[in-house]
Formats: structure tokens, sequence, C-alpha cells
């Protein structure tokens, strides 16, 4: 038999093995192989994809034997690989890179292979004779590795492989198979009479349970010493057993009994009653979108298939995970990035062992190997999170419905503000449109006042109207989120006298400071500046302009000296379990006034939250990229959203342009309007839904290689054109990023036939024309900056 095998390599093709009667468990497909890869046969993790009785691309005798096949249970199901196979061949990669991208690292096989000298023998080539004095000199076993760094030839793993073959050289493997978690368990062999006052008492626990964890045994008072002289007696056996992980519970709960309005009963009952279509969920902020998706999940789950709930941010996962466990119990699966090797292992194991019907995570939860999938839904479908800025660039919520296809299941799109691409995927019918178009608590939408910065008196970035409308909201005992889109102090520092602005070394960006680090900071590469306070070029004294979290903080703390003010942003919650336990301090009105960015204006629910300002609404839209009005709206509509949830509210909305249609009509509730606009100026200048958007960038050292570029990109431009329409290659909007230098162009195709046909051309010749030069194929971009 033979295994096609896909392996982490940047290579778009699968390798053919024979799979030898000598390996550990019978191979299938999705399962974890040890295989022999390169000149050197250094072992690698692969995937096994396909299954065939013979080979005929390749003469038998030219192929490799797997290794071993080390687990008896699949890591990725038939319909993962073919998931695989949809974003390699849409994302511009190879089906193992995809593969290896989602799977756990605790799972990949680490191999060492070590070399040491057999026999001391003459040897002629000058190669030959380095590595015998190397060796010589280091008696012992070396590492390769270190030894290929060590003699620097271009054929010394060729070389060792021949002196191995001759008998000089000796080779070794250590292999470590995984991080699969296990845990030691005492389990009572035999009675025996004891003395101890603790054998005897570790005994009778043992009597009632057979088995227990060594921690367990501990917790109840029994040490090791105890254990280990029961073992030493053969009353106990130690064993290891595997122990998946479960994740640590969490402060926030949620035990709200609801009942389902008649709205709610009617978009719940299409889901039940439909097909296995993608439907698009969506509503004013407060409809109780969520109670609607959770009891089609808890429908699902009652028919003995599994659920899979995709969210944007982390920090939504604690507020969902409780509403999830009122439905469910504990037993669900968290999955996300702040998890460690063990625990994203446990998790993975748990899917495949059908150890939980509920799933909750960010995109990487994706291709989890779940069985028996019955509904997938995506939680505020219209975030950005959802796209993925690592090679394979895939975008999640298309590819859930496409896991949806594949697994013929029903996906749930769900927002308040949907993508424009979503909401005119439901107006063709593509989608099928379930709106909600009330407050399930009767409440009405918050009362919207907007401010015009340039003409209302203001102290700072606070206008005369908010001032006032702060004061009287907290004397209420009420709560209040000041919401800016930007961490830090200051947003840029300049010189008033020779222009001079403190940008990153690396990026053609200002540098932000960030008064409680005491530092300026990239937001593009993370790197990190003493503050400037003058002028490098002519030293005059800097001034500094723009807002950013801790800055409007500082300002509210003057203004409002005897309130309780907390800030909300990435640099306060990097933490997801004190993140959680802010959230919760909020909820408990622990605090009078939220500064926070995005993530405390989505998918939280502050009970006496009843004001909410958006500090500066239309800063976003000034953006270059066609998509700047739509996350403008989105925005306002889903900041305001967060007030007077459970009492009546209001909103301030300050702007420096009012009648902006991004922030005119999200003020007046107004999305079929600002839909409206939007889709016919994207029908005019032929961007997403009315196209296939791919962005195609280079970046180099130097500026003088660009016409290298440009005459390669010329040649690629030729063999494309049938299938995008393809600009000129410019300066990207952010020209300069960890010091190479950007160029773009933004390409689109007109069918998804035309996208998939000229992502194989891009695959195929890229590689070969762009040898050596950094470049990204970036499928369904979010942003053009």
């Amino acid at each position: 038999m033979f295994a096609e095998v896909a392996l982490n390599i940047p290579l778009d093709k699968t390798f053919i093995y024979k799979v030898p009667e000598t390996v550990s468990s019978k191979p299938e497909v999705g399962k974890r192989v040890i295989v022999p890869f390169g000149k050197s046969d250094f072992l690698k993790t692969g995937i096994i994809v396909s299954l065939k009785e013979t080979s005929s691309e390749i003469e038998e005798t030219y192929i490799k034997e797997i290794f071993d096949i080390p687990d008896d249970f699949v890591l990725f199901t038939e319909k993962n690989i073919k998931l695989a196979e949809e974003i390699a061949r849409r994302y511009a990669s190879a089906i193992g890179e995809v593969l290896f991208f989602f799977l756990p690292s605790g799972f990949i096989i680490e191999e060492t292979s070590y070399v040491y000298l057999k026999r001391n023998e003459h040897v002629k080539g000058k190669t030959e004779q380095q590595i015998i004095k190397y060796l010589k000199s280091k008696k012992g076993r070396v590492k390769l590795i270190t030894l290929v760094r060590a003699i620097k030839g271009k054929s010394t793993y060729s070389t060792v492989k021949n002196l191995i073959r001759k008998g000089i050289i000796g080779k070794e493997e250590d292999i470590t198979y995984t991080l699969l978690p296990t845990q030691k368990v005492a389990v009572l062999k035999e009675i025996k009479p004891v003395k101890g006052k603790k054998e005897l008492e570790a005994i009778e626990i043992l009597k009632k349970i057979k088995e227990i964890p060594i921690k367990d045994l501990n917790k109840r008072g029994i040490s090791y010493n105890t254990i280990k002289r029961l073992t030493n007696k053969g009353i106990i056996e130690i064993e290891e057993r595997e122990h998946l992980i479960d994740i640590k519970k969490q402060v926030l709960t949620d035990n709200r009994k609801i009942i389902l309005t008649a709205d709610q009963k009617r978009a719940l009952n299409a889901i039940l009653n439909g097909k296995n279509e993608t439907f698009l969920l969506y509503g004013v902020t407060g409809s109780g979108k969520m109670e609607v998706y959770l009891h089609a999940a808890l429908e699902t789950v009652k028919k003995g298939k599994s659920v899979l709930i995709l969210v944007p941010e982390l920090l939504l996962t604690p507020e969902l995970r409780a509403r999830v466990e009122s439905y469910f119990g504990e037993n669900i699966v968290v999955f996300h990035s702040k998890l460690s090797k063990k625990e994203l292992v446990s998790q993975w194991l748990k899917a495949v062992k059908g150890k939980s019907k509920v799933f909750i995570g960010t995109r990487m939860s994706l291709m989890l190997p779940i069985k028996d999938l019955g509904l997938i839904i995506v939680d505020e479908e219209q975030d950005t999170s959802y796209k993925e800025q690592q090679k394979p660039l895939y975008h999640a919520r298309e590819m859930a419905v496409k896991r949806g296809s594949i697994e013929k299941c029903p996906v749930i799109l769900v927002s308040a503000t949907p993508s424009v691409e979503s909401y005119y995927r439901a107006s063709i019918e593509k989608y099928r449109a379930l709106e909600l178009k009330k407050r399930v608590s009767n409440i009405p939408l918050p009362y919207i006042k907007v401010v015009n910065l340039k003409e209302e008196k203001r102290v700072g970035i606070f206008s005369e109207s908010l001032i006032s409308a702060i004061k009287n909201t907290v004397k209420k005992g009420e709560q209040v989120l000041l919401f800016i889109n930007r961490r830090g102090f200051f947003s840029s520092g300049f010189c008033p006298k020779c222009g001079f602005v403190a940008e990153c070394d690396d990026c053609a960006v200002p540098l932000v400071y960030h008064k409680n680090m005491n530092r300026l900071i990239c937001h593009i590469c993370g790197k990190k500046y003493k503050p400037l306070f003058r002028c490098p070029e002519c030293g005059t004294k800097l001034e500094f302009k723009g807002y950013g979290t801790e800055r409007v903080e500082e300002e509210v703390k003057v203004l409002f000296p005897d309130f309780r003010i907390v800030r909300l942003d990435q640099d306060t919650v990097k933490n997801p379990t004190k993140g959680a336990k802010l959230i919760a301090d909020i909820k408990n009105g622990n605090y009078d006034i939220i500064v926070g960015t995005q993530i405390a204006s989505k998918g939280h629910n502050f009970p006496k939250l009843t004001l909410v300002a958006v500090l500066m609404a239309d800063t976003g839209y000034l953006l270059p990229d066609f998509r700047s009005a739509e996350r403008t709206f989105q925005t306002i509509v889903h900041t305001t959203g967060r007030a007077g949830r459970f009492k009546p509210g209001a909103a301030i909305i300050q702007a420096f342009d009012p009648e902006n249609p991004a922030v005119k009509y999200a003020a007046e509730y107004k999305f079929d309007l600002f839909y409206k606009e939007e889709i016919e100026a994207r029908k005019i200048f032929n961007y997403p839904p009315f196209s296939y958007p791919v962005l195609l960038e280079f970046q180099i050292e130097k500026t003088s290689k660009f016409g290298k570029i440009e005459e390669k990109f010329n040649i690629l431009k030729e063999k494309i054109k049938p299938y995008f329409n393809v600009p000129p290659l410019n300066p990207a909007p952010i020209p300069k990023v960890s010091g190479r230098y950007r160029f773009i162009t933004f390409m689109r195709a007109a069918t998804e036939e035309n996208l998939l046909k000229g992502i194989e051309i891009l695959k195929r010749e890229m590689p070969v024309l762009f040898r050596g030069v950094r470049y990204r194929i970036d499928v369904d971009p979010v942003y053009l900056l």
C-alpha cells in the first residue's frame, strides 16, 4: 500500500511513501506519519491525505518507506482534508502548509539526528577530511545540524551520507513523538498488611475506587514517599495514562432563563426547518441574536450532532462561554491561541475522540476535527479578525461557509451590521436573510445626538454636551463608555519648525507615545523607542497631537477626579483571565467610566451602561481603503448599541463631518440607506462583492531594486491578464514596514472561476519569477494599507 503524504513545506505538492508492515498502527487518511525526507533523510511529521494500492507516478524502487504511524487515531477527518484542499486552492498555499498551520505544535514530531566517528580511516575528499577532523575533535556524538553548520559546505549532507554508507560515520536519532498530555495514576494491585497510618489510609482510598491520579492522592494528604513505599511493596502500581486537560473555569457566569420573542421564534424555526444552507441572522443591537443561535445549537446537540461557534475576539469568549455553559453545562471545548501547547493538544483530542458536542473558538478553530458536525455559527461575521494575516491568508468566514457545504450542515452568519458582501449575497438569495427588528427588552434604541467638533465648544476632545451628559449619568449611578479606536497617549509627535515627524526606523508610520510605559511604540512592527521631546534635527521642542485611550483616560481623571475610571484595550487585557475579571468588575458596577477601543464595544452587555460616546467618529473614514465607510458605520452602530440594554440610554457621536454618510446613517439606524449608497459605489468601481480581489505585495530592501521587480511583474501580468484586471505596481499607503519598502497592486477577477484559474498561475509562476524576493498573495484582503 502507498500513502500520499502532506508535509509542512512551502512546495505545492505531496509525496508518495510505501507503507511497511512494521508500522505501529494501520494507515488511515488524516493520520500522523513519520517519514524520511530529503537527501539527508531527516524524519519529518506528515499527514496522510490519501491511500492507494499502487503507485503509477513513481517507480517503486525509488519510493521511500514510512518510518512509523504512531497513533491509533486520526488528527484530521476526510472532510477536514477536503477543506484544507479548498483553502490551499483559494489562498495560494500548499495543503501541507494549511494542515500544519492549524494542527497544534504539540503534535509535531521533533527529531534530532546525531553523528559520531565509528572508525578513523584515511579519506581523500576535502569535505570528508573536514568532517572526520571535526568529529575527532568532539570525541563523541554531535548533532548533525551542528556539524553541517560547522563545515559550511554545499555538499556536506551528501558527504555525510556517503561516510555513513561506508561505515566510517555512525548515525543515531532521538525522536520526541508528541506532547500528548498524560498523568500518573496509582492502581491497587494487591492488599498486604502495612503498619504506617498514611499507608493504611491510602489503601482504604484505593479499596473504594481501585485507581486514582497521584496528584489527587497528594491532595488527600498522601505524600510521594508513602506512595513510593506502597509501590516498592507491590501494593500499588504507577501507570501513565492519557489525561486531557480541561480549560480553567472562568469568573463570568450567566444563568438567565430566556423566553424567546415571536421574532426570535420565527428566525429559529426558519433555521431548524431550513435546508443545509447559509443564513444571515442580523438585526439591531440587543435584538437577541445570540439566544436564537444558541437555541439552534441546543436543538442540534439534542439530535446527537456537534456545534462549532466561531468568535472574532478572544475577549468575547468568556461572555459567550458563560451563556453557552448555561445551555450545555461545562463540557464544552474552548480553543484559542492563548492556551498552552498541552491545552491545545487536549482540546484537539477532545474533538478527535468525540468528548464534547460544543466547540467555541477564534478563527484557528475552523479546522477542528469535530465528529458529526451539525451546525456552524460565525458570530460578528463582519469582523476583520476572521482574516488571517499569516500564510495561509484564509478568511475564516468564507471558509466556514465552505466547510458547511462540505459537512452538509447549516451555517449561521450573525451580525448587527452585516458585511456588505454578506448582505449582498442575502439580497440575491445566495444566503437566507433573517432579520430581528426589535430589541428583546422593548427598551428603545438609545437616543443619539451628533456633535460637530468644528463648531461646539470643547475641553480637549470633550464637547460641552458630552461633559454635561457624563456628569448626569454617573450621578444617577449609571455607567459611561468613551470609545476611541486607538491605544496609547499621543498618536504622533512632530517639530513645528522643521517638520520632523517621530517615525519608526523600520516602518514609514508615526510612532505612538504610550505614557504608562514611557515609550514610543510602532503599532505596525511593535518596536519600542525612548521618548523624544526635542527635535533631533533642529532642537525645537516637539509638539504632540492625536488621542489614544491613555490620553483620554488621563483627561477624564482630570475632568472627573471623583469618578472610578477603567481602561479597556489590548494593553490592559492581554491576559484572557484578567480580561474576564475586568469585564466582570464592570458588570458588577465597580467602575463609572470605561475608556475603551473595539474590545469594549463588541458583544458585551453591561447592565448599568446607559451613555456611550464615540469621541472621533469619522477619523477612520479618511483611510485610503474602499471599506473605510463600511467600518466607520459598523463601529458607530456597534458602539452606540452598547448603551441602554437594560434601561433607556443615549449616545453622543462626535464628528468633524456630521454629514458624512457613514456617520449620518449610523446615527439614524438606517442600515438599508447606508447599504444602498455603499453598494452603488462598489458597483461603479468594481469592488467586492462585484469582483474577487487579490492584493499582490512585494517587499524590497532598497528602492533601487524596484526596476527589476517591475520588469518581472510585467512578465507575470501578461500571463494573468486573461483572469484579472491588473493595475500597475505602486507604493503601498504604508510604504515601508520592518525596514522593507512595499509595493502593491490590487487585482480583481470578474468571476470565482477566473479567480481560481489566476491563482493557479500565481502559485506556479511567482516562485520562479520572484525567487529570493519577499512577496505576498493576499486573496480576500480586508486591508489595503
